[in-house]
């Protein structure tokens, strides 16, 4: 999060790296996080964006629960 907005993005996660505990909605820290960029010209048009691939993940405790 930046300010006022917020964006999701697509992680791959081997699953050994995930936590137990983990749900819709809860918060988590990537650890190892590693990014690809990529492209591919399919039919005439150009398609580009990063890949994004972590050795695991981490639960992050709300701040209410960490006080």
């Amino acid at each position: 999060m930046e300010e006022d907005r917020a964006e999701a993005l697509k992680i791959t996660v081997p699953e050994t790296g995930l936590p137990n505990g983990l749900r819709p909605g809860v918060p988590v820290m990537p650890v190892e996080l590693f990014a690809t960029p990529w492209a591919r010209i399919f039919n005439g048009s150009l398609s580009d964006g990063i890949a994004y691939r972590a050795g695991r993940l981490d639960l992050v405790a709300p701040a209410d629960e960490a006080a």
